[in-house]
């Protein structure tokens, strides 16, 4: 009998602890895919920036035990320490300058953050990036991106001109565009856009302030301060909340 493979979701972390279930559980999953933004945390959560800091590092730790199952993404509260070009281009509010240095360290050193990554665990193909692929976008920088998969969209990390892209934040989000990038685009942009072919979207980055997902037919917003499985079936599970 063909196992029933399991996915764990870790949407927006920005140093709140509840990624920590991942650490517990980590055996029951086939791969545990963090989708961003792990630091720049909210004042009125309590939660200070170098508690944030201190978080990352475990996450990384998490990383560096289980290489072959942990999966980073990155959020645009990632890329503004990843990049000082993206920094000059678009800096997010919140940004923790007292340690941006050592931000910059973390997320540049050894390099295990994407921008995306897909998976299949049933007969559907899922594409999982931290604010999900809308088509304006795609369009507005076809010569850069190709085509909307993950081996395409990791290799804007790779440019200036592609960093560009990514700094494309939307009119919804402060931005002087349509709609944002990969890393900015508001769940609002996604659901206003024709769906992507033959790809199932899994993305965070738009806050559900009241801790329950955006579930359609063809994406999932998950932003929602809590883990997610997904299995072979299709169907996601809020596993706290």
């Amino acid at each position: 009998m063909k196992k029933n493979k399991q996915i764990l979701i870790i949407p927006d972390v920005h140093g709140r602890p509840f990624w920590r279930y991942a650490e517990e559980h980590v055996g029951e999953y086939d791969k545990v895919i963090f989708l961003g933004d792990y630091v720049d945390p909210y004042a009125e959560e309590g939660i200070d920036p170098q508690t944030a800091l201190y978080g990352l590092i475990d996450i990384l730790d998490f990383y560096a035990a289980h290489p072959d199952k942990v999966v980073l993404l990155l959020g645009n509260h990632d890329m503004h320490y990843l990049s000082p070009h993206y920094l000059n281009l678009c800096a997010c509010d919140r940004y923790d300058e007292e340690h941006a240095h050592m931000l910059h360290t973390l997320f540049t050193q050894g390099e295990p953050f994407l921008l995306a990554h897909e998976e299949t665990p049933g007969s559907r193909r899922y594409l999982f990036t931290h604010a999900g692929v809308n088509i304006p976008w795609l369009r507005r920088n076809r010569n850069q991106i190709g085509q909307p998969d993950a081996d395409h969209l990791n290799r804007l990390l790779q440019t200036d001109e592609g960093i560009e892209t990514l700094a494309q934040a939307g009119m919804i989000r402060g931005g002087g565009y349509l709609t944002g990038s990969v890393i900015w685009a508001d769940s609002d942009e996604i659901a206003l856009s024709r769906p992507l072919p033959k790809v199932y979207q899994v993305f965070g980055h738009t806050q559900q302030l009241y801790g329950s997902p955006i579930i359609t037919d063809h994406y999932a917003c998950l932003d929602c301060r809590s883990c997610f499985s997904l299995d072979s079936t299709g169907i996601f599970t809020q596993l706290q909340k």
